[in-house]
């Protein structure tokens, strides 16, 4: 791994770990999706601090680059959480529809009862 990708590495985790925990304290995100993007943050320092880490996996899996072992466990992560948010997703949609519904036979009921 490269010195320049190592610096990205730190700098971008160390920006996005503020951003975040900003964000969590302005109550912009929930705590419970902020603690997914600090963990992502924190396995990415890890990963340019110890880059010993990388180039085990990279020997492992027989990678050429241990460049590409740290692509390959980013995008795994990434969508790891896109296919949560997908779940969570498609949940929330349910309710919304429930929720129409429901209001579409109350009001029906007022009409109703008005008449």
């Amino acid at each position: 791994m490269t010195a320049i990708l190592r610096i990205g590495l730190i700098l971008i985790s160390i920006m996005s770990f503020f951003i975040i925990v900003r964000k969590i304290r302005k109550s912009k995100i929930r705590i419970e999706d902020g603690l997914f993007w600090v963990v992502f943050a924190i396995i990415l320092i890890v990963f340019a601090v110890f880059p010993g880490i990388i180039y085990f996996i990279s020997d492992l899996v027989g990678a050429k680059s241990p460049a590409n072992i740290v692509y390959l466990i980013i995008i795994g992560m990434l969508l790891v959480k896109l296919f949560f948010m997908s779940i969570q997703m498609s949940l929330l949609e349910n309710k919304v529809v429930n929720l129409a519904q429901e209001m579409a036979l109350k009001e029906k009921e007022d009409g109703e009862r008005i008449k």
